[in-house]
């Protein structure tokens, strides 16, 4: 589990140390600087699989950003960018030098020493864009070796192909199963479960064709005790195809994956946002250490309620709210709100999920 990441001059940061729990929940208005912490280690994961960290690879299979005068922060003091990651066993630490035009910036710390295992680099890991599968007649399905290793791809694409070839395996975060009986504790039954928590009577059905390399989706609807037909999924509502990914990856992760998601509530109703608060908790209860950059008070709330059940220890929880100092010339920071084990919170700082107090204060 990653414990520790310090950044330097990357981006809108100076400085930042972030201390990292088990469901780490980033915050803050748009452009404040969440993305940039999750595309740091992003930006890691790349440059070991390009070059085995012998420099910053700003461009490639997680992210693309630009030169080196995109990513170097403009109230640097000195041309380098550094980021750091303890976990559990080292403390890897990285200094790359600053070439302006260059997407390419030189490791000035030798990384031999750092295994594949490692957490960022290694086969127990996942990341979910912003940018997701929408509803469409065909996917793309991927090879037998990838599906293994959990590449779901960035929009989570190959999340259908892997339902589809592993809905029969049981789950092995036992902390995940909703209403556990025997026949339940199977990917597929437990994504019919949650899916029909986040979008009531939902069932997704997959249908992947080999030959032609692709996969439909459609989606069963029950009503009552009744089933509907499979509709497609362009026929369905967008938000259900956008979060199906979300729930996949979470489910099938294992204790001691590493999942960064983007925005999981997009399109969502709030009422199934709160039900991927809850699903998050349980996942790192489990052992599946996340981070989630959310705008979403109700995926909070689904996070407070489980930890005042008693699903999610709040020591093991970390709320990051992310904002701009204006007495230190606008610099970006960061405030961490403590939760207790009743699911209350310490500190509620100006900006932070107040926006329906400030409105209901103008409608009174």
């Amino acid at each position: 589990m990653l414990r520790r990441l310090i950044l330097k001059n990357f981006k809108c940061f100076e400085n930042l140390e972030l201390s990292l729990k088990n469901l780490n929940v980033l915050m803050g208005l748009n452009g404040i600087g969440k993305s940039s912490v999750l595309q740091s280690l992003l930006l890691l994961r790349q440059s070991y699989q390009e070059n085995k960290l012998t420099g910053l690879k700003l461009n490639g299979k997680y992210v693309s950003l630009g030169n080196g005068s995109d990513v170097l922060s403009e109230k640097a003091e000195k041309e380098q960018i550094e980021i750091m990651v303890e976990d559990e066993r080292q403390f890897l630490r990285t200094c790359f030098s600053y070439v302006p035009e260059s997407e390419f910036m030189e490791n000035e710390i030798s990384c031999e020493d750092i295994s594949e295992e490692h957490l960022l680099f290694g086969d127990r890991f996942v990341y979910l864009s912003a940018y997701r599968i929408e509803s469409r007649d065909l996917y793309h399905i991927t090879d037998e070796k990838e599906l293994k290793r959990r590449e779901l791809a960035n929009t989570g694409e190959y999340a259908l192909h892997y339902l589809s070839v592993y809905g029969g395996k049981s789950i092995e975060n036992a902390a995940v199963v909703f209403n556990r009986r025997e026949e339940d504790g199977f990917l597929a039954g437990q994504v019919q479960r949650w899916m029909s928590l986040i979008a009531p009577g939902v069932m997704p059905q997959v249908i992947v064709n080999k030959s032609l390399r692709t996969a439909e989706l459609r989606y069963e609807f029950l009503e009552g005790k009744e089933k509907t037909n499979a509709y497609k999924s362009v026929n369905v509502g967008f938000g259900i195809t956008y979060v199906l990914p979300i729930v996949i990856s979470i489910l099938s992760a294992r204790p001691g994956d590493l999942l960064l998601l983007e925005n999981p509530e997009a399109h969502i109703h709030p009422a199934g946002q709160r039900y991927l608060g809850e699903l998050m908790a349980r996942a790192s209860a489990g052992g599946v250490q996340i981070l989630v950059e959310t705008h979403s008070d109700h995926v909070l709330n689904g996070i407070r309620l489980a930890v005042k059940a008693g699903r999610l220890g709040s020591a093991d929880t970390g709320i990051f709210f992310f904002y701009k100092e204006k007495e230190e010339q606008y610099r970006h920071k960061v405030i961490s709100p403590v939760l207790d084990s009743g699911g209350n919170i310490d500190v509620w700082p100006e900006g932070f999920l107040d926006e329906w107090d400030k409105a209901l204060i103008d409608l009174l």
